[in-house]
């Protein structure tokens, strides 16, 4: 074997290995660990062509994983739009649209990361937008991607009537006559982002080097993209190719309820197998079953407490589920589920449960994501089906 191309020297080195769980130097070679010891013999090894990295004693660790993320469109989204993660009320928001308009001239003022816990129907709409942006398009999306808000420029740019249907699994919010508020919820947003000015793929492409470089200075060092299409798989395999990616990426494909369910997988299967790289990589089929609490999107068991009560149904049908779920297993996916409320949970279990019952069992890693809501009387069926339950940490900036 020849030299290694780095050497890590002087360290606090935390291998997870039981029979060497520290030790002061590793040596790597072609991406991967060569060899673990002592500081005298792993410099021993180094070559003239070997980077040697010093480390004054620091700890080093392994790269963290992040499991669940959306780092190139939340990468976009950061590196181009107004951030209102730190808003806490309505004049930090207008006072953060404004400061963005000055820097943005003759173009949609749009901003990013509110926290729908404290804007909603009854506090946001287009007259809050208007006030800060009166004269240009603007539209502003929440943390959890499910809400957004548009401006009345901008709900006239977009068509947005009076009688405009709501889209299947959206939403438009409307005063008792009828007009828009400029409040959007879940599909709802999709219908006004495709009438929009949409960013190209080099902004997509700014956008993971912005939402990497992040990631790299925490030490993150791999990552779930929870859920792509064509165009994310685009920008992520170039970025791959040219040797830009610092990070890991495997993704989950999405698949949508108007789809059949063998086109559905024929179509993943096509992503699988094109971008199946060391950088990149999809592998699992994404599903949102429901949406969030806050806009009551969320599919529950019993209906909601609050004055309006009412529910919110299962994005795909019950059975569609159980279909779906059980080809996408045939065909060796993963599968990776959005769940918020417990109806939604049950049955993405349900569906699981079906697509075991006619495939048998195999190594698979099917995830459920946030499960927020559960009935007690599921808890157990995670243990039974050996499904992992998923709990990202915040539905917030990346």
């Amino acid at each position: 074997m020849g030299a290694p191309d780095l050497v890590v020297v002087n360290g606090d080195i935390v291998t997870f290995d039981p029979l060497f769980p520290r030790v002061r130097a590793l040596a790597l070679r072609g991406g991967r660990v060569a060899a673990l010891g002592s500081e005298e013999d792993i410099r021993a090894l180094a070559g003239a062509e070997t980077r040697v990295v010093d480390c004054g004693g620091r700890i080093v660790l392994p790269g963290f994983q992040d499991a669940h993320i959306h780092l190139q469109d939340s990468g976009q989204s950061y590196a181009f739009n107004a951030p209102l993660d730190q808003c806490l009320n309505v004049p930090d928001l207008q006072d953060a649209l404004r400061r963005h308009a000055e820097t943005t001239p003759g173009q949609w003022v749009n901003g990013v990361g509110w926290y729908s816990g404290i804007f909603h129907d009854g506090n946001l709409d287009r007259r809050v937008l208007d006030a800060a942006v009166p004269d240009r398009p603007c539209l502003i999306v929440a943390s959890d991607g499910h809400n957004a808000c548009l401006n009345s420029a901008a709900i006239a740019a977009i068509g947005l009537g009076p009688d405009t249907p709501d889209p299947a699994n959206g939403h438009f919010v409307r005063d008792p006559s009828g007009e828009a508020t400029g409040m959007l919820h879940e599909a709802a947003i999709e219908w006004a982002e495709a009438r929009m000015p949409a960013p190209g793929d080099e902004d997509f492409a700014a956008g993971v080097r912005h939402a990497q470089a992040l990631a790299n200075r925490h030490g993150i060092t791999g990552v779930l993209d929870a859920s792509v299409g064509e165009r994310h798989a685009r920008v992520y395999q170039r970025l791959a190719d040219a040797g830009e990616l610092t990070v890991r990426v495997g993704a989950t494909a999405k698949v949508y309820p108007e789809e059949a369910t063998r086109a559905a997988v024929e179509r993943l299967e096509g992503l699988r197998r094109n971008h199946s790289g060391p950088m990149f990589k999809v592998h699992s089929a994404k599903f949102f079953l429901d949406g969030v609490i806050e806009n009551r999107t969320a599919a529950m068991l019993a209906p909601y407490s609050d004055a309006a009560g009412g529910n919110a149904p299962l994005m795909f049908g019950h059975n569609q589920i159980g279909e779906l779920f059980t080809a996408f297993d045939a065909a060796r996916f993963q599968i990776h589920v959005h769940v918020i409320g417990d109806f939604a949970c049950r049955a993405a279990l349900d569906g699981l449960a079906a697509a075991r019952h006619a495939n048998g069992a195999w190594p698979s890693l099917h995830q459920i994501a946030h499960v927020q809501c559960i009935d007690p009387a599921d808890i157990p069926r995670f243990g039974r089906t050996r499904r992992h339950g998923q709990h990202p940490a915040a539905l917030g900036p990346p």
